[in-house]
């Protein structure tokens, strides 16, 4: 079968010819319809030295769907033509967070007090994932979706999966106000998610650079653009909420700097969710946040609830999620496919092998 191999921890991808999986105990075959690029595998792409923990030579591809066409044992038989999604995050089945259900949090091999990788994080970083034509799964880790989803739709759910996360994480409320540092992939995605939540303001910050971007995010539901190469973010958001600053920032850029920025847009009491990694240390206003009582949260991965909520809202038909599909391409234009992403020429890019 064909697929997307990194080969070393050195720049590129090739796509080649590997062997068909064979099942192990409790897996099952998916026949992989489609599969999205993610900003993960743009780094293992670009070899960031940050992704030195991943297996190479390994199959990318975390974010796939497909249909199960072979199972190893009779009790998955129903399993069989379901069409699934995959939770890239297999539980180790002994830290504290993976036996409640926490397995974005997975702390087995180090320590709660490490804020490394999850160690659960295992398809298409430490185990071949979906960038194939056929991927061997554990079988708690497909789910099933509806027939009726886009596929292009189900292919990049996990990473729609990202911003329902960060929903979770917040606390919104129908007529408050929320600002979206960043229009990258899950900027947009989380604009997409929030468009539906009877938000009274919902502005999105970015560059110049960035104005297809920005556009696309006042089609998903934006009500304001704010260029932060422009005008001073900070004030801009002071201005649109007549002084009174939102009740909740999103920073999705990794942007070290907006992470300043994000704490002083809060109104009082209001809150700072940090999905962006930033490859920078950063020293945050911590008398603004204190007397502000402004709460700071981080967002990272998804849970196998997460990606159950996220299938529902894709179904629901609310939530404009296929106008982030940017690129369709055959899984042998996957070197292509990553050049559009590193260059920012698009939003979400799949692959259909």
């Amino acid at each position: 079968m064909k697929a997307v191999v990194k080969a070393t921890r050195d720049h590129g991808v090739e796509v080649k010819e590997v062997e068909t999986p064979k099942l192990k105990e409790n897996e099952v075959l998916v026949q992989v319809e489609a599969v999205s690029i993610c900003g993960s595998d743009l780094h293992m792409y670009e070899g960031m030295r940050a992704y030195e923990w991943v297996a190479t030579p390994v199959i990318l591809g975390h974010e796939f769907a497909g249909r199960v066409v072979g199972v190893n044992k009779p009790e998955h038989e129903h399993l069989l033509n379901s069409r699934v999604i995959i939770n890239p995050y297999v539980a180790c089945g002994e830290c504290a967070n993976c036996l409640r259900g926490r397995t974005n949090l997975c702390d087995h091999g180090k320590g709660a007090m490490d804020k490394v990788p999850a160690k659960s994080l295992q398809y298409g970083f430490r185990q071949n994932g979906g960038m194939a034509e056929y991927a061997a799964i554990h079988y708690k880790n497909v789910l099933p979706i509806p027939e009726t989803m886009p596929i292009e739709v189900a292919g990049m759910l996990e990473a729609l999966g990202i911003g329902v996360r960060a929903l979770e994480r917040a606390d919104i409320l129908p007529g408050d106000t929320a600002v979206v540092i960043g229009p990258g992939p899950i900027g947009l995605s989380l604009i997409a998610s929030l468009s539906s939540l009877g938000l009274k303001k919902l502005i999105v910050t970015g560059l110049s650079v960035d104005e297809e971007r920005l556009q696309l995010a006042k089609e998903l539901g934006a009500t304001d653009i704010v260029y932060a190469d422009q005008v001073n973010d900070v004030e801009a958001i002071s201005e649109l909420t007549h002084g009174q600053g939102v009740d909740h920032v999103f920073e999705t850029s990794g942007f070290h700097q907006s992470m300043v920025s994000g704490v002083r847009m809060c109104t009082k009491g209001g809150e700072l969710l940090l999905v962006g990694i930033s490859a920078k240390e950063t020293v945050l206003p911590s008398n603004e946040i204190v007397r502000g009582e402004v709460t700071v949260k981080g967002v990272y991965g998804v849970t196998e609830q997460t990606l159950k909520r996220t299938i529902a809202m894709a179904s629901s038909g609310k939530f404009p999620y296929l106008k982030l599909v940017s690129h369709v391409l055959p899984l042998e234009k996957a070197v292509e496919g990553f050049e559009v992403g590193v260059q920012k020429q698009g939003v979400k890019v799949i692959l259909k092998p």
